[in-house]
């Protein structure tokens, strides 16, 4: 009994310091927790450093949450955080995820504002190169990636965004030369990994990604996006049952992630279990209620099941959520040109889909005589 009640106080006092950490302090022990690849316990203590009475003025614990949620492809969450922080860094990297979520231009002016914050960022500098090769401008693409490397020459960044750069121009031998190159500047780079492992796939070189993306997990044992390049490569073997590996895997790390759970679901989908794909994203549904990318691969499902009506029911609860995704537009176009009375509905999501960029649309739309 003596030893119970001696624990007793010492475990509160231990609480109760901890508890009384200051915003700093807590940041201080997020930031020690990721060095030991501890994310989810870094995670806590950023939110907690967020939800004590001061806060945060210094925007420092909102930045590295949001390139903690970036990494875990939390875009929406991580921008949000991201565009509470002031530095060049964070700023840079909403830029990223603001690419992801397909906010081109507001991608652009976030890279702009983190080069005119610190000029001699070579991160700025990459992800404005990033937002020019996703406005199809290329020449100022690698001009900036240049200036990255300019300001850097071992910047493992820079060689990765001009293999990228590269790639989007179809010249796939360059873009693979420049992975290599960031791979070997920093072996830790998961992007290089990612980029590379996705292009060998791309190439029907599956065994060479699987080798290359194991060899990246090695140095990024818990990284998602290498994970779910791994379940790509494996899926597109056709070895569904290594692909689920990856899948639970992630789920291991972090039961709640949504975009994995999505991916489950069109692996069921893929294999014709239309019923066990939907209720996978409706459990993604249940985790984020605005989870647009569910309710996107929720039409896709229905689409394939031949329940078109619902298909389209799913697709415009995706649009509702998010505008900004010319696939899920496309999507509803061609269902409605299906209907007998569905041509203007039709156009209006071609112009929508156009809008955002998409060729295929743009092309459909001056084939009509039509504008957007």
């Amino acid at each position: 009994m003596a030893a119970v009640a001696a624990a007793t106080p010492l475990a509160a006092q231990q609480g109760g310091a901890d508890d009384s950490l200051s915003a700093a302090g807590l940041r201080a022990k997020g930031l020690n927790a990721e060095r030991l690849g501890l994310t989810e316990l870094a995670e806590r203590y950023y939110r907690r450093a967020l939800e004590t009475p001061e806060g945060d003025a210094s925007g420092l614990t909102q930045q590295y949450l949001g390139i903690l949620l970036e990494q875990k492809e939390y875009y929406a969450d991580a921008a949000k955080l991201l565009s509470q922080s002031g530095t060049a860094e964070a700023m840079a990297h909403q830029a990223f995820c603001l690419l992801q979520m397909h906010q081109t231009d507001s991608a652009w002016h976030c890279a702009a504002r983190a080069i005119e914050t610190d000029t001699a960022s070579a991160l700025a500098m990459t992800m404005m190169a990033y937002a020019e090769t996703e406005r199809d401008q290329h020449i100022n693409a690698i001009a900036w990636a240049h200036r990255a490397l300019k300001a850097d020459p071992k910047y493992a960044r820079g060689e990765n965004v001009m293999g990228y750069i590269q790639f989007r121009k179809g010249n796939h031998t360059e873009a693979m030369r420049h992975f290599r190159k960031a791979i070997q500047l920093d072996s830790t780079l998961a992007d290089a990994y990612y980029n590379l492992g996705t292009l060998y796939c791309i190439r029907n070189s599956q065994e060479m990604a699987i080798k290359l993306l194991k060899q990246g997990l090695r140095r990024n044992p818990r990284n998602i996006r290498l994970y779910t390049a791994l379940a790509y490569a494996y899926r597109m073997r056709g070895d569904g049952p290594k692909a689920m590996e990856c899948y639970n895997q992630i789920l291991e790390y972090d039961s709640l992630h949504t975009p994995t759970i999505n991916r489950i679901g069109t692996l069921y989908c893929d294999q014709g279990h239309y019923e066990r794909a939907i209720a996978f994203h409706r459990r993604a549904l249940n985790i984020r209620a605005d989870d647009a990318e569910a309710y996107k691969y929720i039409g896709k499902a229905y689409t394939k099941w031949g329940k078109y009506d619902k298909a389209i029911q799913s697709f415009i609860r995706s649009t509702n959520i998010s505008t900004s995704d010319p696939e899920t537009y496309m999507y509803l176009a061609e269902l409605y040109g299906m209907q007998k009375k569905g041509e203007r509905k039709q156009q209006s999501a071609y112009r929508r889909a156009a809008r955002l960029g998409n060729k295929e649309a743009q092309a459909w739309l001056v084939k009509k005589g039509l504008t957007w």
